[in-house]
């Protein structure tokens, strides 16, 4: 296939039009640029793995892409659903797909080192995870320490300069304890939001009513998770998505356990990619504050020391 951007601008903007979560699109055309990029550098075909791979959704369409340019008895997928990893092998054949907990140091050894990994929506399911059965919910400082000692364990299935592809969910920065009241719009949002306080498993989530139904005070902490879950109210998605928290760290931290993790940062940015969804069903009353950024794109080299 033809190696400029425009040709490849043209290819994923048509093949992933289909695609609902436009944050994946994003990772995947980062990690498309970075495939093509370090294939002119090397000049050999790559390995490719992704860790809590779902559907294969990101892996397979990448590999599918770039044919020419992996090296398809190297392209591997990793996740603990054997219903996902059976719609793997049936959509994405010619690839292999491992049953599993990622975060077991022994399994990623077994799948020997990669040039690319991508943590596509992954860590938050690990951060999720660690619930304390003292506290009822996730304990933080325990679950935040897991998440980094996976992305540790992670960078040693790295070849010298490979490359992490990390996409996740943003803890903003600021006072989680911060008094945010909101105003839904309609009568919808504000029983939709009861089902949310109600069901939502990670943490308990607490508010005081702001002087009519439809208008309530709660935490900054509590609102991002609340809004950012918002879109999958009412869907099947919502059996699953009420266990996880999608957020975990906030940009600092990302940069601080990449530097401890021994990554080198190149590519960060954060993105927000339903605000005209939230925009229809809350508005903010609180003066200065908006809605958060959602999601974190980062690109990370491992150079180990000399």
């Amino acid at each position: 296939m033809p190696e400029n951007d425009a040709f490849w601008d043209f290819y994923w903007e048509t093949r992933l039009q289909a695609m609902e979560n436009l944050g994946k699109r994003e990772a995947i055309l980062a990690a498309s640029r970075l495939i093509r990029r370090l294939f002119q550098q090397t000049g050999r075909p790559l390995r490719l793995l992704e860790l809590g791979c779902g559907e294969g959704q990101i892996v397979g369409t990448l590999a599918d892409a770039h044919v020419e340019l992996v090296a398809s008895q190297a392209v591997i997928g990793v996740d603990y659903n054997p219903t996902s990893l059976a719609r793997c092998r049936r959509d994405f054949p010619g690839f292999k797909f491992v049953e599993g907990d990622f975060t077991d140091r022994t399994l990623l050894a077994s799948l020997g080192k990669q040039d690319v990994v991508l943590l596509v929506n992954a860590l938050h399911e690990v951060f999720s995870a660690e619930v304390s059965p003292e506290l009822g919910e996730v304990d933080i400082p325990a679950a935040k320490q897991r998440v980094e000692d996976t992305l540790a364990a992670v960078v040693q299935s790295l070849v010298p300069g490979g490359w992490i592809v990390l996409f996740d969910g943003l803890e903003p920065a600021g006072d989680p304890d911060e008094a945010i009241t909101i105003r839904f719009l309609d009568d919808q949002a504000r029983q939709n939001f009861e089902t949310f306080t109600s069901q939502y498993q990670p943490f308990r989530i607490t508010y005081q009513p702001a002087g009519n139904p439809l208008r309530v005070t709660l935490s900054r902490h509590d609102f991002t998770r609340y809004i950012t879950k918002s879109i999958f109210l009412g869907k099947h998605l919502w059996v699953t998505e009420r266990f996880e928290s999608y957020q975990y760290f906030t940009e600092q931290e990302f940069r601080d356990v990449l530097a401890r993790s021994g990554l080198e940062l190149s590519e960060l940015r954060t993105l927000t990619v339903n605000a005209e969804k939230w925009r229809r069903w809350v508005e903010i009353e609180t003066p200065g504050v908006d809605f958060p950024q959602e999601h974190i794109l980062i690109l990370a080299q491992w150079v180990p020391p000399d």
